[in-house]
């Protein structure tokens, strides 16, 4: 539900849009994302009330009333702060009002933190992860630090693992590449393909290093390092082979108390200094 804020005009104006933009610094665009093009119009007499969303008073900012599971800070120096992140919550909202989400809990702990990148909702999220996937987040405190980081992730990160849980007995090993679209819709299931052929030009790589298979749960436990980072590249591949996380009801999985997909370990070097983090996920144990 959106929440607004009532603000009373000490002096008559000729349309909201000017006023908005003169009041909040807003833009054109910005205005007509919020409101509709009549009401941008219109003009109001001093003393009168315009209602405002919240959402557009503080669009930009971190909520600092965090809602969710507490959350664990597996390492911390002057570089980075890391996260153990919980399943079923977000790594960064999309709105003021959105709380369920890492950066609101960071917000309440270390609000300083959150001066980096400010023009975008991630903040010093190194990358991010699927609102069901745990584990390890990397946060960057410095903005210099973050920018070149994020510019030349792929030189940075030199191991990402993951574990998924997928459906039955599961006898896949090594290297599996597969092509994605460039087109792909927020909301949509991502569309995997064999080969690189018109419409599927993205390529993703991930390597299945390790499989143990449980068969009173009927599933297989994975160890995964991830070559490249699509858009819910994992759960998609897996499911390509037949193989889909056991929880992941949108790419075939049963229904499970959790999607079972986890960063395990990330492997970072910057500056010629050598970083891992690394967190196991206790919910996996007794499906």
């Amino acid at each position: 539900m959106n929440s607004f804020v009532e603000y009373v005009l000490l002096e008559s104006i000729d349309s909201v849009e000017e006023f908005l933009k003169l009041q909040f610094g807003a833009s054109s665009n910005k205005c007509k994302k919020f409101f509709d093009r009549s009401f941008l119009k219109r003009a109001f007499k001093a003393r009168s009330t315009l209602r405002l969303p919240l959402n557009f008073v503080n669009e930009g900012m971190i909520n600092p009333q965090y809602e969710g599971p507490e959350i664990e800070i597996i390492y911390e120096d002057d570089l980075f702060i890391v996260f153990n992140k919980p399943a079923n919550i977000f790594v960064h909202p999309l709105t003021y009002e959105e709380k369920n989400n890492c950066l609101s809990f960071l917000r309440r702990i270390r609000p300083n933190l959150l001066t980096i990148n400010i023009d975008n909702y991630d903040r010093g999220l190194l990358y991010r992860l699927d609102f069901e996937t745990s584990g390890v987040l990397v946060f960057v405190k410095n903005e210099i630090d973050y920018h070149f980081m994020r510019e030349h992730f792929n030189e940075c990160a030199k191991k990402k693992i993951y574990l998924a849980m997928v459906e039955g007995e599961c006898k896949l090993k090594g290297k599996y590449t597969h092509y994605f679209s460039s087109r792909e819709i927020k909301g949509r299931r991502v569309v995997v393909s064999d080969r690189a052929e018109s419409g599927y030009e993205l390529e993703g790589e991930l390597n299945i290093a390790t499989t143990t298979y449980f068969p009173e749960s009927e599933t297989s436990l994975l160890e995964i390092e991830l070559k490249s980072g699509l858009r819910h590249q994992i759960r998609s591949q897996l499911a390509h082979l037949n193989f889909p996380i056991r929880g992941d009801e949108f790419y075939g999985g049963k229904i499970a108390k959790r999607l079972y997909l986890h960063a395990l370990k990330y492997e970072l070097i910057y500056k010629e200094k050598s970083y891992q983090f690394s967190t196991q996920p206790v919910e996996f144990n007794g499906l």
